[in-house]
């Protein structure tokens, strides 16, 4: 079986996703919906799909489409989510899954109400170089968990103020674009030795808020955990840093330097650097049967979608919203606001 997918929006990332679907085992791209036909149409073209409509209700609508990608940018995704609730289409929605958590509270009890599979698309969270990652610390390998580093950051400065990430309006800024990588992985290790996720009891954050566009070009949040996990979290769209994650453990260590983008190699191999305290490094390398990360994700969600479930075991429905929670108060730390703050 295969899942009937439909994609909202046309910007770069509906690119990746289109990609990975003509390479995914679970998936097909049948539709694309945009706010203009036209564009909807070369993006059709590019990618081989008949279906193409210049609304988003008219994809909806669509009964070839099992489940939709929701890709526009942040501030659209409360609106679009809801409606596509009411005509009971399945959904991935790009992160963050809203701008704010009382929207995505609202999101999944909507999806809930109607049994519906949602799931927020942080795709590292599939990918095997991740999974391994969890099984290492999970085995005890570097003892118990005491500290977390994570930065993604990279030098945005030549998109110029007509991107989004310029944008206030358009939910712009750092936090919201690429905070949550390291935000997550931090709830995701520590958690691990509970085998779930955890949440912050503390969050400490330094930034800087543009005066002019009103977005975040960087800001740095120091978390506490119970169990005494600390955990020290990087994110700039205007400071190109290493992009490392590292786990320090009780008994040893182990880095990853390219977590988040493991489909590039030009930003390093898809290995873990694993350290028994008083031994030598040991590379640890991640056989991958598909270089594609968006396709690990996609059929992620087909697996859970076909098997009648309503979340994805890689990020959970709970998840979410100890995220949502977690990049609100990391927000409210360096006075960073928007629209639907109020």
């Amino acid at each position: 079986m295969s899942l009937r997918w439909g994609i909202i929006g046309t910007g770069n990332i509906a690119h990746t996703f289109a990609r990975a679907l003509a390479v995914a085992k679970k998936g097909t791209l049948v539709a694309v919906g945009s706010r203009s036909l036209e564009t909807a149409q070369a993006f059709g073209q590019e990618f081989g799909v008949k279906l193409c409509f210049g609304s988003y209700t008219e994809l909806l609508s669509c009964d070839q489409v099992d489940i939709v990608y929701l890709c526009t940018p942040h501030p659209y995704h409360y609106e679009l989510a809801l409606t596509t609730v009411q005509y009971r289409k399945h959904m991935l929605i790009e992160k963050p899954m809203a701008m704010t958590h009382a929207q995505v509270q609202h999101i999944l009890d909507a999806a809930k109400e109607q049994g519906l599979f949602v799931m927020e698309a942080y795709m590292y969270r599939c990918h095997p170089q991740t999974l391994k990652l969890v099984d290492l610390i999970q085995s005890g390998a570097i003892g118990k968990v005491k500290f977390i580093r994570a930065n993604f950051s990279f030098d945005g400065r030549s998109l110029g103020p007509s991107s989004r990430l310029w944008r206030n309006e358009l939910g712009g800024g750092a936090i919201l674009d690429i905070g949550g990588y390291p935000m997550s992985f931090c709830r995701l290790i520590a958690g691990i030795e509970k085998k779930g996720i955890a949440n912050p009891t503390q969050i400490k954050a330094t930034g800087y808020i543009q005066p002019d566009t009103k977005v975040d070009e960087w800001s740095n949040a120091s978390l506490a955990f119970e169990d005494g996990v600390t955990a020290q979290v990087f994110t700039g769209i205007f400071s190109d840093s290493d992009c490392s994650v590292e786990v320090l453990g009780s008994e040893g260590s182990v880095k990853v330097n390219n977590l988040w983008r493991p489909d590039l190699p030009q930003l390093g191999a898809v290995e873990l650097e694993y350290t028994k305290y008083g031994q030598e490094k040991e590379i640890i390398p991640v056989p991958l049967e598909e270089t594609n990360l968006f396709a690990y994700e996609a059929d992620a969600v087909a697996e859970a979608v076909l098997n009648g479930q309503h979340e994805c075991r890689y990020m959970t429905w709970e998840d979410t919203v100890g995220q949502s929670i977690a990049m609100d108060a990391w927000r409210k730390e360096i006075g960073l606001k928007y629209k639907e703050d109020n």
